[in-house]
């Protein structure tokens, strides 16, 4: 199935003729079904909670999706797997546009320019595609939602296991005293 065939867990498209020279406004929240499905896609224990208000608007070359997430989750501890509680409100600002470039011709113009042409891209650079007049605002707050989880989540009171038994983890501590084999051999030898 081709990415464009497989239906998002939260799809909300907007027309981009609805939007008109004044933008257009309006909040979006997952219902619990999809927070469901969302949680399985991004690895999460929960997704309590995903709305945001997002306004968009013309822009020369496309569209200008601006919006305040708000999301309500629990991540697995690194350490502990347990459950780490995250509340996420971040503003988010992504741009679309008819003549976005293709993943190919952004993985052309990367091998062209260097593997840095990415890091130094500016964010208006890179537009999303409107894909048959519609942006998909629902799947452009899970993108956006994706990037900001923390990738190694962790309890502040969380150890690592090595540290619980005695071992030293940074330079200041004691080093450790390895059993070293050949000091058993060299002194059998010896003898």
């Amino acid at each position: 199935m081709s990415a464009e065939e497989a239906k998002p867990e939260f799809s909300r498209p907007v027309l981009v003729s609805k939007i008109g020279r004044n933008g257009l406004s309006m909040t979006i929240r997952a219902e619990p079904e999809e927070r469901e499905a969302l949680a399985r896609r991004l690895d999460l224990l929960a997704l309590d909670r995903l709305e945001a208000i997002v306004e968009f608007r013309e822009k020369a070359d496309g569209f200008v999706l601006e919006g305040d997430l708000v999301a309500d989750l629990a991540q697995r501890c690194v350490v502990s797997l347990q459950p780490v509680p995250v509340r996420i409100e971040e503003h988010f600002t992504q741009y679309f546009s008819e003549n976005a470039p293709s993943d190919a011709e952004l993985m052309q113009r990367a091998m062209e320019e260097g593997l840095d042409f990415f890091a130094e891209a500016e964010d208006d650079e890179i537009p999303d595609p409107i894909v048959n007049g519609r942006i998909d605002a629902g799947e452009a707050m899970v993108q956006q939602l994706a990037v900001m989880l923390d990738p190694y989540p962790r309890l502040p009171e969380a150890e690592l296991p090595a540290r619980r038994r005695g071992v030293t983890l940074n330079a200041e501590d004691e080093p450790l005293e390895k059993a070293n084999p050949f000091a058993e051999l060299a002194d059998k030898f010896q003898k």
